[in-house]
């Protein structure tokens, strides 16, 4: 029996300009990560920018009447905040409780830092030796504020700071002196009064200046 083959259809004209058309279509562009991870992204920025600032910083007085008032700076603290009584308690990395009282007589620097602040570690050596310059007539205080004891402890060791520590853990004292950034430093005279506050990191001269201009003068 004989078959004769029969070739294919050809596809009619209109069907094959489409399917042309089709394929030469420009692709849509891939479809990015979505809104969902960006927004992640700019909130994790802005939340270690507040909450840690790498330079500068400013500096708050504290007038008679135990108002302060802020100077030049990027950190600047409520100037209506109640300053003019010193009174609060803290816990030693061995979990005792003390209190401001228990404090040497005399004035203090109070210094707010933390383990995951990377400027707060930069300048913890240079009040060290600060600190050894003015033994005897000054009392450094240094409390880890919203950081893990196990962190500060380790902190303490790296950086080789001798002087006083503590442990803030909610922030609680942080919030009494109207902290806004770390690492906050308080200027306590020996009245037990505020003198100033400075948010942002000092070195070796700018913390010998502001204890010689604030608490020694």
């Amino acid at each position: 029996m004989f078959t004769k083959s029969i070739p294919p259809l050809s596809k009619p004209r209109e069907q094959t300009l489409m399917t042309t058309r089709r394929e030469r279509s420009p692709q849509k562009p891939p479809q990015s990560q979505g809104p969902v991870r960006v927004l992640a992204m700019l909130l994790a920025i802005v939340l270690v920018a507040a909450a840690c600032t790498s330079d500068g910083g400013g500096t708050n007085t504290v007038g008679d009447d135990g108002s302060a008032s802020a100077t030049d700076g990027a950190g600047e603290n409520d100037p209506e905040i109640d300053v003019e009584a010193v009174a609060f308690t803290f816990d030693d990395f061995e979990g005792e409780n003390l209190s401001f009282a228990d404090l040497p007589d005399g004035p203090v620097v109070l210094n707010f830092f933390a383990s995951w602040c990377p400027p707060c570690i930069a300048e913890m050596p240079d009040f060290e030796t600060v600190h050894q310059n003015f033994a005897g007539e000054v009392t450094f205080l240094g409390l880890a504020t919203q950081d893990r004891v196990e962190s500060a402890v380790e902190l303490v060791e790296q950086t080789g700071i001798t002087y006083q520590v503590g442990n803030d853990q909610n922030g609680d004292v942080f919030s009494l002196f109207g902290g806004l950034g770390m690492p906050t430093t308080v200027f306590i005279d020996a009245d037990g009064r505020v003198a100033s506050v400075h948010t942002g990191a000092l070195d070796v001269d700018s913390l010998t200046d502001s204890i010689n201009d604030d608490l020694l003068s």
